[in-house]
């Protein structure tokens, strides 16, 4: 589960931002317990389900869900190839004279296998300049490893998984077998450490997709539907709100893409496309295609038609439901950009209630959204909102409806009033609606 997440001259975030996944201890916010998940363990009271961020286009909303991705990247993917160096793909804040005044740096705080990590990374120039990580077995933190360049401070009780890679000179510990470009965390869970393995394995479970182009997870969705009963009949039960009964996956053979001019008289032309017409027929190539079953109240009989035929909402609810079913049953945690894209406000608080009152002890949902009606009491804690707004010098700020105290007492179970009339900030400008006025009305 995750606690809590650092970035640092990334993108559009130049100072130091945290997105906390910590449950206010506060009485006044106690309610909407269902929303919390109940952990009273290593000084964490409560986290939360879901986390939802609010602002403009062009805030940085994307750029923080990108941070927690680029991160997971660098961890996951820098050993993939011996040449390549992931840290290239790091974009440092670039509006001010000296992009590396200060590093990039990403932190982030999560429970995992019964134990607390705290693991964390500072970049500059393509290189890394320090690498950390810390863990709570009982109520103290304790230093695993950190890491200043090629040299490294261990703890040889509790991180004895880092001998072997490691060599010292005089009074200091060097790095052997890890290039300055390459997680120390990486190359010990290549080589079954348990506890960076353990780590590795958490960053596994981070899911990231964009509500804007479904088709990244349509694929699994349908697999899903093809071949998980319980998936099936939990989807079903959603999707009977929209009037379908069913969802069929049908395969169906590829017809050959290319054809001949047809006067064409390129002998060797033909001959390949010929070929190719063949090899296709051999191996006989399909593709899924997706129908929606529905039937008539007045009659029994079905029908059937093609996904394309649904609105752009129901198709991008249906291939949604996979990564959403993952989450709940498997315990991981989902982040999804532009997530009320293309959806009814209802439907939106439909599915992020299915997440905060059906998922399982251990999975988690952070969403980016502009839709004000989720701005409601009966859906959100104040500690679950969050907005980012960028400052006079274009630098993305994040930050908690919890600041603003003075609305502790709302009267109301909503605060889009507040948020559409810029008491938290967070809103397109309003001189870029005065301009627009201004050309209007000549």
């Amino acid at each position: 589960m995750l606690i809590e997440f650092k970035v640092q001259n990334y993108a559009s975030f130049n100072s130091e931002q945290t997105l906390s996944m910590l449950a206010s201890s506060s009485t006044k916010e106690d309610f909407n317990k269902k929303n919390t998940i109940v952990v009273d363990k290593f000084g964490v009271g409560n986290l939360l389900k879901v986390a939802a961020l609010f602002g403009a286009n062009s805030s940085g909303k994307t750029n923080l869900i990108d941070s927690l991705y680029a991160l997971k990247s660098i961890v996951l993917e820098s050993l993939t190839t011996a040449e390549g160096n992931k840290l290239e793909t790091i974009i440092p804040f670039l509006l001010k004279k000296d992009v590396f005044d200060i590093p990039t740096e990403f932190e982030v705080t999560f429970l995992h296998d019964k134990h607390l990590y705290r693991y964390g990374i500072s970049i500059s120039q393509n290189i890394i300049e320090e690498e950390w990580l810390y863990w709570t077995k009982t109520s103290r933190e304790t230093m695993l490893f950190h890491r200043v360049g090629q040299k490294i401070e261990i703890n040889q009780r509790s991180f004895p998984e880092a001998k072997d890679f490691i060599k010292k000179d005089k009074d200091l510990f060097h790095i052997e077998k890890t290039r300055e470009t390459v997680p120390f965390i990486s190359v010990l869970s290549q080589f079954n450490g348990s506890k960076s393995r353990k780590v590795v394995d958490w960053f596994k479970k981070i899911n990231i997709i964009s509500g804007i182009d479904e088709f990244v997870f349509k694929d699994y969705t349908i697999d899903l539907f093809e071949k998980n009963n319980e998936f099936k009949s939990w989807a079903l039960n959603i999707l009977a709100a929209l009037q379908i009964e069913d969802i069929k996956i049908i395969e169906v053979e590829q017809n050959f893409p290319i054809e001949p001019p047809v006067n064409t008289s390129d002998e060797d032309l033909k001959n390949a496309i010929d070929a190719l017409k063949k090899i296709v027929k051999k191996n006989k190539l399909k593709e899924k295609k997706v129908e929606v079953i529905k039937k008539v109240s007045d009659d029994d009989k079905t029908y059937s038609m093609p996904i394309s035929f649904e609105s752009e909402g129901t198709r991008k609810l249906i291939y949604l439901l996979g990564p959403l079913f993952d989450t709940i049953k498997s315990g991981e945690i989902l982040l999804i950009d532009e997530f009320d894209n293309k959806f009814h406000s209802l439907l939106s608080k439909y599915i992020i209630n299915q997440c905060q009152q059906k998922n399982s002890p251990n999975s988690q949902l952070v969403i980016t959204c502009h839709d004000t009606n989720l701005l409601s009491k009966e859906l959100f804690r104040r500690d679950q909102i969050w907005f980012v707004e960028k400052n006079p010098k274009h630098e993305s700020e994040l930050y908690s409806l919890l600041e603003y105290k003075e609305h502790y007492t709302r009267k109301g179970n909503s605060y889009s009033k507040d948020y559409l009339t810029g008491k938290y900030g967070a809103i397109p400008l309003f001189k870029l609606f005065e301009s627009l006025k201004e050309m209007i009305d000549g």
